[in-house]
């Protein structure tokens, strides 16, 4: 963390194409690479700074032992409506955790009155919570970085995991498994991944059976728990949503088509086809949502695509992602809080569990 957070300074914030001046303790790291310890120590801080309306925990650790941590934003009356946003799924993917942090830090602002990106903020502390997993892999994000520290004694299993090009490129969890493969969407014996392998490996292993990393069961045990309106699962890159399949899109009567449509047309973000076939599309974390909760899932792509496997630098972050996407969250948050009674009408009648 760069100022300690009790720091209090004036700068500006690039937001769409307007330059805003806000006083805030703003801490997330939005230019340059945004490490494990750094977001739980930003965590822990936000929780310091808004006690009254940020209650953090941890819902259980990943197979290296690391607290997979969870930020709430709400009232103290813990409303059942809740959405859940979670980055960092795929361990090199680190915009995820970088969007979501930094819209955790300028919402709560926004709350404070300390800046005016979300003027609205305030007004939804009573009607939904907002539950946040930025770091869902933090053992793969700390192999993508290379930091090896409260690690070492796991890299001779590391070094024998099949690689797909070298560590900055690692997507898996610290078992070489594809949490984004690993979800029980009722798919796992068909699906899949582009690069698909039947060994431990950096990408594109799911796993011998559904919810096999310690990761993806905890996640699974937690939305099952809150049975979030909306699911948003934050990867890296093709700005392009990824929002329904062919075995789900009918519970959802257009709902899930209105929220998305205004989402795309804010962020002029492409919106993906509804997903045909369970082979390619099996085992993400927004279709288990939606297969076995009757529930809406997004998976949204942050920052253009190009013809590199690497993930855009991080002095990029601003221009490629924060400015295109920062309206995003809102939006969702607003629809689901519009749309509530339905969801969850259409989640009794076809939810597995």
């Amino acid at each position: 963390m760069k100022i300690n957070f009790l720091l209090v300074f004036t700068f500006t914030v690039l937001i769409s194409d307007v330059f805003i001046s806000q006083k805030q303790a703003y801490l997330v790291e939005d230019n340059e690479k945004y490490t494990v310890e750094m977001i739980s120590s930003d965590l822990d801080s936000l929780n310091k700074l808004y006690p009254n309306i940020t209650e953090l925990f941890s819902i259980g650790k990943s197979e290296f032992g690391f607290p997979i941590e969870v930020l709430r934003i709400g009232s103290k009356n813990i409303n059942k409506k809740c959405i859940l946003f979670v980055g960092n799924i795929h361990a090199r993917e680190d915009f995820s955790s970088k969007f979501i942090m930094k819209f955790i830090n300028l919402y709560l602002l926004s709350i404070s009155k300390d800046s005016i990106v979300y003027e609205q903020a305030v007004n939804y502390l009573d009607e939904v919570n907002l539950y946040f997993i930025p770091v869902a892999n933090p053992d793969g994000l700390k192999i993508a970085h290379e930091n090896w520290v409260n690690i070492e004694k796991h890299l001779p299993e590391i070094k024998k995991i099949k690689k797909i090009d070298g560590f900055t490129e690692w997507k898996a969890n610290g078992n070489g498994i594809d949490l984004n493969d690993s979800f029980d969407d009722g798919s796992h014996n068909i699906n899949q991944s582009s690069n698909s392998s039947l060994v431990p490996c950096s990408e594109g292993y799911k796993g011998k059976y559904p919810a096999e990393p310690i990761e993806t069961k905890v996640i699974q045990k937690f939305i099952s728990e809150i049975l979030p309106l909306i699911t948003l699962s934050f990867h890296t890159k093709g700005d392009i949503i990824y929002w329904a399949d062919s075995k789900t899109h009918g519970y959802f009567n257009g709902i899930d088509t209105k929220i998305n449509n205004k989402v795309t047309k804010a962020s002029k973000f492409n919106l993906a086809p509804v997903s045909p076939n369970p082979v390619t599309y099996g085992g993400g974390l927004e279709n288990y949502v939606r297969f076995q909760f009757g529930l809406l899932g997004s998976c949204i792509e942050l920052s253009i695509s190009n013809k590199t496997r690497t993930q855009h630098p991080d002095n990029q972050f601003n221009n490629l992602v924060w400015k295109k996407a920062w309206e995003i969250p809102i939006i969702y948050i607003e629809n689901a809080i519009l749309y509530s009674d339905e969801i969850i009408s259409i989640s009794k009648k076809n939810r597995l569990k």
